[in-house]
């Protein structure tokens, strides 16, 4: 009996909820997982678990092994990250998950950049747009704007999601450009449901917010949705500029009222909260946060063609 396995075993099997979602987190059958919490449950003479068809529940004694559990691991992973370091390399396996737009647009590149720096660390991406629990689902580090979180989950922020709201000059000349935050309420709309379920849009005016409520035509809750209806030049939608670089840039898409600033989000990296961070998960936040900052490459090559969203892609502690 390895007894550090089994106790690893058991940990996974609590935080995914069964035998069958541990087994596949961890790419084991499902067999040898049973195996491995029969065996811990004869060496410590303690029922940790107790299973039916329907649901497994922890016991008390099970409840308090894992808490001690939890604490073990992480202060074995803290003394294995003590003796490695940067010169050395990361190795194991690195599970990230991350939300669409940002996976195609730019994480791809930078895990494929991030593995090079670490040739030993086996990197798995998988593609989100719902709320990821890392602990739940398995995962190192979930990249998506902040959504539920839980007491054992720890955010960081990684960049600004600042958006914007654009359309094409064919619906500009057609329909008319906005002069007022007001007036959009007149105009189609294609609209993230999922980001901003009451169709409200949110301007910060001199600190002060204002909403402008919308009826929009086309409900979705997938970018890609957004950016082919307002590319039809029948809708505007509101997007995050590092989506719509291009567009801007090639002007197939113009910014509406430039001079208001839309309430803006946080792209962040949630993981397990913990006394001891995985080396590969610190290095790896720190490798994002360096490379983005509050005022990403994307926004500046924007204002460079753009002068006038300067206000609206100011960070949100600028005077």
């Amino acid at each position: 009996m390895n007894e550090l396995e089994c106790i690893r075993t058991f940990v996974k099997v609590v935080e995914a909820g069964s035998f069958t979602e541990a087994a596949r987190q961890t790419g084991t059958v499902k067999s040898v997982i049973t195996k491995r919490i029969n065996q811990l449950e004869e060496h410590l003479e303690l029922q940790l678990l107790l299973r039916s068809t329907r649901r497994l529940t922890v016991t008390d004694g099970g409840a308090d092994f894992y808490q001690r559990s939890l604490h073990l691991l992480a202060e074995l992973d803290s003394a294995k990250a003590a003796v490695s370091s940067v010169e050395w390399g990361l190795t194991g396996n690195f599970r990230v998950s991350c939300i669409s737009s940002f996976n195609s647009a730019y994480l791809a590149d930078d895990l494929c950049e991030f593995q090079q720096e670490h040739p030993d660390l086996k990197i798995e991406l998988q593609q989100n747009d719902h709320f990821c629990d890392p602990v739940q689902e398995g995962y190192d580090v979930c990249l998506q704007a902040p959504g539920g979180t839980t007491s054992i989950l720890e955010k960081v922020d990684i960049l600004p999601l600042r958006r914007l709201i654009v359309a094409t000059p064919d619906y500009l000349e057609k329909h008319g450009i906005p002069q007022q935050a007001n007036e959009l309420s007149a105009h189609r709309f294609a609209h993230n449901n999922h980001i901003d379920p009451d169709c409200v849009i949110r301007f910060m005016a001199q600190d002060h917010p204002q909403e402008v409520t919308i009826s929009p035509d086309i409900l979705t809750n997938t970018i890609w949705m957004l950016r082919a209806a307002v590319l039809k030049g029948e809708h505007m939608a509101m997007m995050p500029a590092f989506f719509i670089e291009n567009e801007l840039q090639s002007e197939q898409l113009v910014p509406v009222l430039p001079h208001l600033k839309v309430q803006s989000s946080q792209l962040s990296a949630y993981y397990r909260r913990s006394s001891f961070v995985p080396m590969k998960v610190r290095i790896f936040v720190n490798f994002l946060q360096r490379k983005y900052g509050q005022h990403p490459s994307w926004e500046k090559r924007i204002l460079a063609k753009h002068p006038n969203l300067m206000l609206a892609l100011r960070p949100s502690n600028h005077p």
